[in-house]
Order: structure tokens, then C-alpha cells, then sequence
């Protein structure tokens, strides 16, 4: 494989085929057991373990979270500028533009931790992106980003790409068309297909089995008739004020699947952390099940939820696959998975063999997967998704959908960037904004207001 700068590059294979193992090659997290990578530069060949790989190569992971390091959102964009000997005056300058440029105005002083999953998402690269590396390698890191935070960081990846190599890797169809050449990694090899337009037209067939559909998921074959009718509330927010984070007065029916939209930092998943617990209203109050939510009965009331945050990576404790998903039920987990184990691991999408592996070592799509069959395994009444989809091959993407879509009397929220992950199945569609539910419709209403959603930024 060969990468020049100022090349895009884009990566795309299925879960688990090696793709990040790739990216933490490159960026000198590990090293490869055969074969060396070099550095040519001016004709001379440097060997990998000679170049200083902190300044060449930039590297973006799938969690965001664990690349901040800095107190404040102006601490992290400016921590590499001091370092490349810029002055504070020139630094504050730099700073500024950056913060406008990534639509984080006006949160200089706040901590990364307080931002959304896609806010982090920007905060990190335009981060790395002012070290001005050599190369730069974006494992899924434009995946939890709304359409206008996409936007604004592909204008300062292309702004980048004159001086700076890139390397996307990602299972966006439409991302990796704009790349100038694809890269695909299937059973341990990789290949080069050249110029992605025309390896979308000449390669149809293969790469459908792991490229992202642009079509909306239809699976009405899932949908067994019209949900039954029920006019009690399973969750009912009174006049609710997180912390000015989010207002809400609003309620939701049992077996209701609602599907919670809007752009990153919007308040999406407050409503999800309110719903578990994680955030008390400071004004108002929610029910569960006609049961006010505080500190005291929070921990009880969870138990008959299932959370899949949107990092999964970040939540699994178990030491492995089988300890995160069966831990619960039996307190101990034998060498190998029962029969009745595997086929539940299989209904996942989880094989076998990953059953003893640490959580830690799988791939993020994989990661996402061992999380919903963990909080499946609880049979919750209510379940929580946040981006339950992000990281997720096509195959691997419809699998876990009609998995979701064919639950019937469990109550979904479903947090969500792209509507077309949920039309199939959602019976309502929250738009929130500015911590605000400012559009309540039917799913079956949703095209009245395509011109709202995209505004917001919303994928249709």
C-alpha cells in the first residue's frame, strides 16, 4: 500500500475486517509482527520507528471521548499550537477561528466532557487538524456528525488535503465517493479499486455487501398491523427542566417507538440520560410508570430499561463478550457458550469465537453489537438507543434494524442523525434543538416537514 500527501485515501470492509488494526498500524500504536512501514521523504527512506509519528500522523478514533485531553474547548484546540511554538496571542487568534469554523462558538470555556458525541467528534479534529500533520487517519470519525457539522468539517478536511494525506475510513458510500481513491479490506487482504466512482459502478456487487444504503429501510414485513391502542403513559415529562440542558413536557405511550432527531449538541441524548436517570430534573418532574424519578428510586426504575450509549466502547466492563452479555443471569460464565448462548450471540450477529475476547479488542461496530445484545439480555420494558446503528457494516446495519424494528411491545426511543435509520418502524418523530422539542409529528407525516428536518440538519 502506498499513501502520498495530499492524497484521500478511503477504507471500507465489514466489522471486524481489520480496518482499525490498519489505522493503529499507521498511526505506530502497534506494531506489525511482518513487514515494516516507511516514510519516504526527499528520496530518503526513513524507517517508521525514526519519524516522529506524533507530528506526522494525526489519528482520529471512533471515540472521541478518549482523545480530549484538555479542561476547556479552547485548552484542547490550542494544546498543539503551544506545542508547535506558536505565542498565546497567535494561539487565542487561531483558536477563535477554529471554534467558528466547527460551530463551537461560545463554548470556549466549557469542558469537552459537557459536549455531545458529534460536538466531541468536531472539537478532536479540528484539533489534530491544527497540528497540520502529514497524514491524517479518520477511523469512523465523521459518524456521529448531523449533515451541517459533516459539512463543516469535509470543508476543512479539503482545506487540509494540500498539505495533509488523508485516510477515511468509513462505511458511508457517499463519503468514500469523494475520495480519490478506494481502498477495500476483505478476509485479511487489501485491495485497490482506484478511483471510487467508477469502483462503485465496476464492483456493484461486491461492495454491497458492506457499503451504507443512501435508501430508507422499509421493513414492513416486521410490522405486525397497527400497534394496539393504549391511553396510559409509560414515561410523562412535567414541565421538565434539565439544568437548561433541555425542557420538556411531553409523554410517551407503552410499546410507543419514538424516533428522536436534530442536530449534535441539540439534546437528544438528555432525553435518553433523563429517561435513565443519569440527570434529575431540576424544575418539573418524569414518571415512569406513574412513579416520580429522583435520586432515591432512580436505581430501581433503571432496572427495567436497556441503554446503548453512543460510544460503546467506552461502557463495556465485562472481560468478555459472554461476561458483558450473561453475567447478569448467572454470575459466572463458563470457558465456552452454551448452545443456547451462541444462537443468541448469532441472532446479534456476534460468531463464537469472540465469546472469550475482551470487549476492548473488538472493532466498534462489534462493540455496538455486544452492547444491544447486552441490553437486550435484560428484556427491558423500555429501551434507550443512542446511534445503536454507528459503526455498523450494511450487513451488519440491517441485521441488528429488523432485530430492533421487530420488537413489539417494548417501548424505543431512538436517538438518531438519519431518519432514514428509522422510517421503517418509528410511529413518531421528535425534532429537538436547542434543547427544545420544537416538531412533534406521526411517522407517516414526516415528509410535511423534509424541509424543517434538513434545515436542522437531519439526513432524509
Amino acid at each position: 500500500m502506498n499513501w502520498r500527501k495530499g492524497e484521500i485515501l478511503a477504507l471500507m470492509g465489514l466489522n471486524g475486517a481489520g480496518k482499525s488494526t490498519l489505522a493503529r498500524l499507521l498511526a505506530g500504536l502497534i506494531a506489525p509482527n511482518k513487514g515494516e512501514i516507511r516514510l519516504q521523504e526527499n528520496g530518503r527512506i526513513l524507517p517508521w520507528e525514526a519519524v516522529e509519528r506524533w507530528r506526522e500522523i494525526g489519528f482520529i478514533g471512533q471515540h472521541p471521548r478518549r482523545q480530549t485531553i484538555g479542561a476547556t474547548v479552547a485548552e484542547e484546540l490550542g494544546f498543539g499550537l503551544i506545542n508547535l511554538g506558536m505565542d498565546q496571542k497567535t494561539v487565542r487568534y487561531h483558536v477563535s477561528q477554529l471554534t467558528r469554523e466547527i460551530g463551537l462558538q461560545g463554548k470556549e470555556n466549557q469542558s469537552p466532557a459537557t459536549l455531545s458525541g458529534g460536538q466531541r467528534q468536531r472539537l478532536v479534529t479540528a484539533a489534530i487538524l491544527a497540528l497540520q500533520p502529514s497524514f491524517l487517519i479518520l477511523d469512523e470519525a465523521l459518524s456521529m456528525l448531523d449533515a451541517k457539522a459533516q459539512d463543516s468539517i469535509l470543508e476543512l478536511l479539503r482545506k487540509a488535503r494540500i498539505t495533509t494525506g488523508q485516510l477515511w475510513i468509513t462505511h458511508d458510500s457517499e463519503l468514500a465517493r469523494q475520495a480519490d481513491r478506494l481502498l477495500v479490506l476483505h478476509d485479511g487482504f487489501l485491495v485497490d479499486w482506484g478511483n471510487p466512482r467508477d469502483a462503485f459502478e465496476a464492483h456493484y456487487a461486491e461492495l454491497s455487501i458492506f457499503e451504507a444504503t443512501q435508501q430508507s429501510h422499509e421493513f414492513s414485513e416486521l410490522k405486525a398491523g397497527p400497534r394496539k391502542e393504549d391511553q396510559r403513559r409509560i414515561l410523562v415529562w412535567e414541565e421538565a427542566d434539565f439544568n437548561s440542558r433541555l425542557k420538556i413536557n411531553k409523554s410517551i405511550k407503552p410499546g410507543e417507538f419514538l424516533a428522536i432527531v436534530g442536530p449534535s449538541g441539540a439534546g437528544k441524548t438528555t432525553i435518553l440520560e433523563s429517561v435513565y436517570g443519569f440527570t434529575l430534573a431540576a424544575k418539573g418532574q418524569l414518571l415512569v410508570n406513574g412513579e416520580v424519578m429522583n435520586k432515591h428510586n432512580s436505581g430501581d426504575l433503571r432496572r427495567k430499561m436497556g441503554f446503548v450509549l453512543q460510544e460503546a466502547g467506552e461502557y463495556l466492563i465485562g472481560r468478555s463478550v459472554s461476561e458483558e452479555i450473561f453475567y447478569h443471569q448467572q454470575r459466572t460464565v463458563a470457558k465456552s457458550p452454551s448452545a443456547e448462548q451462541e444462537l443468541y450471540l448469532n441472532r446479534y450477529g456476534i460468531p463464537a469465537h469472540l465469546a472469550r475476547v475482551a470487549p476492548e479488542r473488538l472493532s466498534g461496530g462489534e462493540r455496538q453489537k455486544v452492547a444491544l445484545a447486552a441490553a437486550m439480555k435484560t428484556l427491558p420494558e423500555i429501551l434507550l438507543l443512542d446511534e445503536p446503528l454507528l459503526g455498523l457494516d450494511a450487513k451488519s446495519r440491517e441485521s441488528i434494524q429488523r432485530l430492533i424494528f421487530s420488537l413489539r411491545e417494548i417501548t424505543i426511543l431512538f436517538v438518531t442523525h438519519d431518519l432514514r435509520d428509522v422510517l421503517g418502524a418509528a410511529d413518531r418523530i421528535w425534532l429537538v434543538e436547542n434543547g427544545e422539542i420544537v416538531l412533534d409529528c406521526l411517522v407517516e407525516e414526516w415528509g410535511n416537514y423534509r424541509d424543517e428536518f434538513i434545515r436542522s440538519g437531519v439526513h432524509c
